[in-house]
């Protein structure tokens, strides 16, 4: 025999003698355990440095691991209901889970097509993508965020390029003058999610158009390039 056991047990004996008595347990047929019998007992301490037999509280960061879980269940919950639902929608789709969200590539034929879907997905906020003829809406289906990447729903006119944040609609083909004044300029670039990508005056530095309507709003259009002083609107990239 392990000459180590008999001391481990005496530890593991000592240990319930720092918690509160409680009554006696009681083994099968209502008779006392037996004398050194494990019975499964987990003890854990307490915040004044004692023992409890009580289920340990979770920590924040464990709450914060379920929640996740959680978030990511119903994400891919929410993924299988869409797939059922574009099963008879013409047109190749792919429905993909990323985390907690949910990514939708699908084919929209016309206005009133691409109107239905924003219906869908509670599409409030709406961008160009970088394709052709393709706009990223940001919206959500039984509490989860989705983003939806729709071909076609483009219209084919040139010249204003409208996008959406909240209630207002702004057109990035024209400057955006600020409360203070100050000229902003879309050049083309976004973030990963669609969200335009605005500078002041040309210079490198960007800001989201959400962050600059937000805080520096209410925006209003420049329709002329030249009523924004000497300041003249950076050509945007190609393609």
């Amino acid at each position: 025999m392990n000459g180590d056991l008999p001391q481990a047990g005496g530890a593991i004996r000592a240990v319930p003698r720092s918690v509160d008595p409680e009554p006696a347990a009681v083994g099968p047929a209502g008779r006392p355990a037996a004398p050194g019998r494990s019975l499964g007992t987990v003890l854990h301490r307490t915040a004044d440095g004692g023992w409890s037999r009580r289920p340990r509280p979770l920590t924040d960061l464990e709450r914060k691991a379920l929640a996740w879980d959680a978030s990511c269940a119903r994400a891919r919950s929410v993924a299988r209901a869409v797939e059922r639902h574009l099963a008879g929608h013409a047109g190749p789709s792919d429905v993909r889970v990323d985390g907690d969200r949910v990514r939708v590539v699908l084919r929209v034929d016309g206005a009133e097509c691409w109107r239905r879907w924003r219906a869908y997905f509670h599409i409030t906020v709406v961008g160009e993508g970088s394709r052709p003829h393709t706009l990223v809406g940001e919206g959500e289906r039984d509490g989860v965020r989705v983003t939806v990447v729709a071909h076609g729903a483009a219209t084919g006119r040139r010249g204003r390029r409208p996008f959406r944040v909240g209630d207002a609609t702004y057109d990035l083909a024209s400057p955006l003058r600020d409360a203070h004044g100050d000229v902003w300029y879309f050049q083309g670039c976004r973030r990963p999610d669609g969200m335009p990508l605005l500078s002041l005056d040309g210079r490198p530095e960007r800001c989201s158009l959400a962050n600059v309507a937000a805080h520096l709003g209410p925006l209003s259009p420049v329709c002329d390039a030249r009523r924004a002083g000497d300041r003249t609107s950076p050509p945007e990239p190609a393609g």
